[in-house]
């Protein structure tokens, strides 16, 4: 795992004792002992990448090499490289970056995956291409990435200076906002380590984006490999990383590796908006602790195509903060949106990831914003540990586009308390099918393989509380091969099927409720799912599992919306291909033999952390 921000922040090192587990299960996936470790059972995946283009050349030059530096995500990559290969449309033309600073080299554990850096090379030839990853003679899938010539490569470094550097490896700026000032389309700047921006660029943020990439020429902001690098937004200063309100769209936009923090209660630590399209945000990590308004601690506006990937949010919102503050939240007018693998958990703020399409002018027939969200996936995130809802989608219509929930695992939310302002949700999943600005949505929200574990042990005179509440309104929602393993005087769905509520779906696994499994689904199975440890959050599935090929098959064929499911593959959430046998497995998991029934030992309880 990347501990970018501890040397930076020291509101941090309260956060020690819930990533200890994180920590311990990450060693275990390097020494093997992990489900997502054994890469002798399963071929190398990639996940996605921070960067998806780059020059090949004009960078810090090392090795005969001097382009971009990308970092691949993905599993089964193995501890080390050894034998292992890393290629670009098929040329050796990569250096692999050794291990330097919180980056340990090939293979580095990134939350329950893996990591890779490489660097471009002059033998990279422009174009579009695909990073592939062989191990043991077994190819991974392809990554699409662009080469180009076009673009400056700038660094940023503790001994640079804004005035007299010229921003290259060995005369670097200082900050970050004096890298950025640098950029046009196409630039990429590095940040090293240890620098940090604190200040006020302009617009009441630390990093004011002022200015656009363009298609294929995209700028980023990305920290240099193994750096520990940050943008904080202290008192005085409301965002971290900001698209002023100025009327002005600031697209094609990549912002990675940055631990970026917002300290005041109305703060928000990222705040793309004004009907920018493309923004990549990938593999930081965002905080706002004091946090208690109407918005999220990453929060957007007006943006299209946003992949919102490897992230991670946690620290965020005071005790029982506003039920309208969230860690994530999509909200007016955020369409084509991708949100994977990311991780969130043991917030404060009300929901882990809130879609809600708010008007911004008043609402009304004259309000151009507001209206329903289309085209989402939200796929393969880790949640556990939030007040309110693991996820809600407020105002969606997949009429317009897709809206789909896969390969998430989300467990213990729903904890309470009740918000400052009023009772909330408590749920893995809700749907309050809202509607503020336009027509009302219509369509069938996918729901599918996921692994849902105490949910809703809040609950609320509002009886919305549980593994799943759904509101009335005009959407059908379908519910296929979930795992919702409740606890004790826990409920599956509380609040009944609404009036007016669609849902349907089948092969299902509800256990652990004194409730009966909901009526909305068939072919339910109420046997205990067997996971490997879920009071240790290990939702692997045992051999003997009753969800193992018990699954439907969920493919472009049988989905409502006709759109091609799995974003084309189907995967599992550590990336295991399904199926593995018969038929899909039921939950996040694929079970596949010498892997996933391994259980994790339970994390040691007598650590001692010492911050220095």
């Amino acid at each position: 795992m990347d501990y970018r921000i501890l040397n930076l922040f020291p509101g941090v090192v309260s956060l020690w004792h819930s990533r200890i587990r994180a920590i311990v299960l990450g060693l275990l996936l390097v020494l093997g002992l992990s489900a997502s470790a054994n890469a002798q059972t399963a071929p190398p995946v990639l996940f996605f990448t921070d960067l998806d283009s780059g020059p090949n050349s004009g960078g810090e030059s090392l090795g005969g090499v001097a382009g971009a530096y990308v970092t691949l995500y993905g599993n089964f990559l193995g501890a080390s490289q050894g034998s292992s290969t890393v290629t670009w449309n098929g040329l050796n033309c990569l250096r692999v970056v050794p291990a330097t600073g919180s980056y340990t080299g090939w293979g580095s554990t990134y939350f329950w995956y893996q990591k890779i850096v490489v660097q471009l090379g002059p033998s990279c030839a422009p174009g579009a291409g695909n990073f592939v990853v062989n191990v043991g003679g077994a190819p991974s899938n392809g990554i699409p990435f662009t080469v180009r010539t076009a673009g400056h490569i700038y660094f940023s470094a503790t001994t640079g200076n804004d005035s007299s550097g010229s921003g290259s490896s060995t005369s670097p700026f200082r900050s970050v906002v004096g890298c950025k000032n640098h950029e046009a389309a196409g630039d990429i700047c590095y940040i090293e380590n240890g620098v940090s921006d604190t200040g006020t660029d302009n617009f009441d943020a630390t990093i004011n984006i002022d200015r656009a990439g363009t298609s294929g020429n995209p700028i980023a902001i990305v920290a240099y490999p193994g750096a520990t690098a940050g943008i904080h937004a202290g008192t005085g200063t409301t965002y971290g990383v900001r698209v002023a309100n100025v009327g002005v769209a600031q697209s094609y936009w990549t912002i990675a590796g940055l631990s970026i923090e917002a300290d005041n209660g109305g703060g928000q630590a990222m705040n793309p908006t004004q009907n920018s399209t493309q923004w990549r945000v990938v593999g930081n990590l965002f905080q706002c602790p004091n946090a208690s308004g109407q918005d999220g601690c990453f929060t957007t506006n007006e943006v299209t195509f946003l992949y919102f990937y490897g992230n991670e949010t946690t620290n965020t919102g005071t005790t029982a903060a506003s039920k309208q503050q969230h860690a994530n939240y999509f909200s007016s007018d955020t369409n084509h949106v991708n949100v994977g693998w990311n991780y969130i958990h043991n917030n404060r703020s009300c929901r882990a990831i809130q879609f809600h399409s708010s008007p911004l002018g008043g609402g009304g027939s004259g309000d151009p914003t507001g209206h329903q969200q289309f085209d989402l996936s939200v796929h393969d995130n880790l949640i556990h540990d939030d007040p309110c809802d693991g996820i809600n989608l407020a105002t969606v219509d997949p009429s317009q586009g897709k809206v789909e929930i896969y390969n998430n695992v989300i467990y213990h939310v729903g904890l309470g308390p009740d918000p400052s302002d009023g009772e909330a949700s408590y749920n893995c999943l809700y749907f309050p099918q809202i509607l503020n600005t336009g027509p009302a949505g219509s369509g069938t929200v996918e729901i599918y393989n996921n692994t849902f574990y105490d949910c809703g042990s809040h609950v609320g005179s509002f009886n919305l509380s549980g593994t799943i509440s759904v509101s009335s309104g005009p959407l059908s929602f379908h519910f296929r091969n979930n795992i919702g393993f409740q606890l004790p005087g826990e409920f599956y769905n509380n609040s009944g099927a609404a009036p007016g509520a669609t849902v349907t779906g089948s092969n299902n696994i509800w256990f652990g409720s004194s409730q009966s499994a909901p009526s909305f689904t068939t072919g339910n199975i109420t046997l205990n799912p067997q996971l490997s440890a879920p009071a240790s959050a290990n939702f692997h599935l045992l051999t003997a599992s009753p969800a193992v090929d018990a699954g439907v098959t969920i493919s472009s064929a049988n989905t409502f919306g006709g759109y091609q499911v799995w974003n084309g593959s189907p995967l599992d959430h550590d990336g295991v291909t399904r199926p593995q046998g018969s038929a899909y497995d039921i939950g996040a998991y694929e079970y596949f033999a010498g892997g996933s029934n391994v259980q994790r030992p339970n994390p040691p309880t007598n650590l001692t952390v010492i911050v220095k």
